[in-house]
């Protein structure tokens, strides 16, 4: 067992990053380890997870926020209309409520990993979706082989909160969905799901809908896991409680998933994105955004609604032609406060309206989180050229290995920062880089590669700076200085963060300033990918270490 505390730099403490064979030995059962480290500098919200296996999808994984200076200028100030509205602001964001998302199995990872390694059929399907611990299994119509997910053809309602299928409910498991086709008889769809939603016997509906737990396939070489059934329970939601007299809510959310990319909206609200891993961001209004596996942001909700129940959604969403799963978890925002009181003006009455759809698609008249659009508070352009380029080509190479540049990454045995070249580092994998160099990385999908889908990759010790991204094309050059004059990529305000994602059969092209001594890991956040393989190390400064 170690902990990664992710997006958290580790200054001067690289041996408390918490990746097994990299920076520590495992903590072994019954063992103890106490992580001490230096946060000067840095704020926002992060978030702790296992890094030994696969156990963070068994639970240990948590939220972490690190309070910023009262001095820090604050950007959410733009939306306050006054003084008192931005003190209202800043409380909100004092008292901003940490929203872990994650998936969940209703197996220890352990055995998922062992079938997937076993029978080589991806475990793509998850039992539920889960807000700080608390979901429940909601058994959604899944489309027929050949279905679109895409957001103008899965036309799914959203679920109500209050009402579900008929208690005890199971569903015989169908053909996955697939994302590449044009959907046909979604109105039969539709209307199978409420029709379930009234509390429908089994027998009146179509006996080819998929469950949540049928598995789905990442590649043309793999097969769906063995049929299941899927039974609605009706497990308590999260509830969180928010005073409409104080004006403003504001959430910290993360998804901590293993494998499933997820929408996020909250009915009737708009949510003004105001910090994006960690750091702060010119705020965006927003109705549904997008969130990659160990991506966080912090947003503003604007309580202007009548006190009621609102509910606050997350599901996967279609990120490729692979066949995919439609899952919808739930939580509850409760307004409170005394409803006896006159209600103000520009208060509209209690509809808790959807900005999103079951598969994870916006509405028509939602705006979407635009990331290519975000800009940091205090913006820091990276520097013009770089000392070293890598390009890394992600290639799944038979049905349980993933590979960059075709090597898989393997554990080594003795942790990197505790060993010398001789004791077995690999050379493809790990990465010697001189201190305070600036480094490119351009990712891509090899063409070559069993399964084109895309990847959210994560940078230990380091943030960098993204500076574009393409799917389904290829960098147009061997670095990024030649392709520097090129309409794709931002070299003035690009985001700066921590965990990016690579598009499906595209690219993406980072850089960074190699400035932290240490070793640090930079593979995919995909859990089964990384156990697979999807991963190198920067040893950084190694005589500086």
């Amino acid at each position: 067992m170690a902990i990664h505390w992710h997006g958290i730099l580790q200054r001067g403490t690289p041996e408390m990053d918490g990746t097994i064979g990299v920076t520590q030995d495992p903590i072994q059962p019954g063992g103890n380890f106490t992580y001490r480290m230096h946060l000067k500098g840095e704020y926002g919200f992060y978030w702790y997870h296992s890094h030994s296996r696969a156990y963070s999808d068994d639970g240990i994984r948590g939220p972490l926020t690190i309070h910023p200076s009262p001095q820090r200028p604050k950007p959410y100030k733009q939306l306050a209309d006054d003084e008192p509205e931005f003190a209202a602001l800043q409380s909100a964001e004092r008292e901003a409520v940490p929203l872990l998302l994650s998936d969940w199995y209703h197996r220890v990872s352990d055995d998922v990993y062992n079938d997937y390694i076993t029978t080589g059929m991806y475990p793509n399907n998850v039992d539920s979706l889960l807000a700080n611990g608390q979901g429940r299994v909601q058994c959604l119509p899944q489309p027929e082989s050949g279905m679109s997910m895409g957001s103008s053809s899965m036309n799914m309602p959203a679920a109500s909160p209050t009402t579900s299928m008929a208690e005890g409910m199971t569903m015989d498991s169908g053909s996955p969905m697939k994302t590449d086709t044009m959907a046909t008889g979604m109105a039969s769809m539709d209307n199978m799901r409420r029709r379930a939603m009234e509390g429908s016997s089994m027998a009146d509906m179509c006996m080819s809908m998929a469950s949540t737990t049928t598995a789905a396939v990442s590649s043309v070489a793999m097969s769906p896991m063995a049929s299941s059934t899927c039974t609605n329970t009706t497990a308590p939601l999260l509830v969180i409680n928010a005073n409409y007299t104080r004006g403003w809510l504001a959430l910290n959310l993360v998804n901590g998933g293993s494998i499933t990319k997820l929408s996020v909206s909250l009915d009737s609200h708009s949510m003004h994105v105001y910090a994006a891993d960690g750091f702060y961001v010119k705020p965006q209004e927003v109705q549904v955004l997008h969130m990659s596996n160990g991506q966080r942001y912090s947003v503003m909700v604007k309580l202007n609604q009548m006190p009621g129940n609102y509910t606050l959604r997350f599901a996967s969403y279609p990120y490729g032609s692979d066949m995919q799963q439609v899952i919808e978890g739930q939580a509850t925002i409760v307004y409170q406060g005394d409803t006896r009181m006159a209600m103000p003006m520009n208060m509209t009455s209690h509809v808790s309206a959807p900005w999103m759809l079951s598969n994870g698609s916006a509405t028509s008249n939602a705006t979407l989180l635009s990331e290519q659009d975000l800009v940091l508070a205090e913006p820091a352009s990276p520097p013009c050229q770089a000392d070293i380029t890598y390009n890394f080509f992600i290639n799944q190479t038979d049905a349980t290995t993933w590979a960059l540049n075709g090597t898989p990454y393997q554990t080594p045995q003795v942790p990197l920062l505790c060993s010398n070249t001789s004791d077995g580092w690999n050379a493809s994998t790990t990465l010697h880089v001189p201190l305070n160099s600036t480094v490119d990385i351009i990712l891509q999908v090899a063409n070559d590669s069993m399964d084109a889908m895309g990847h959210p990759f994560h940078l230990h010790g380091n943030r960098f700076w993204v500076l574009g991204s393409g799917s389904h094309s290829s960098f147009p050059s061997a670095n990024i200085t030649d392709a520097a004059a090129s309409s794709l990529l931002n070299l003035e305000d690009p985001l700066y963060r921590d965990t990016a994602d690579l598009p499906e059969a595209g690219w993406a092209a980072l850089r960074f300033v190699a400035d932290n001594p240490g070793a640090w890991i930079f593979h995919c956040h995909m859990q089964w990918h990384f156990m697979s393989g999807l991963a190198v190390v920067f040893v950084v400064g190694e005589e500086d270490m």
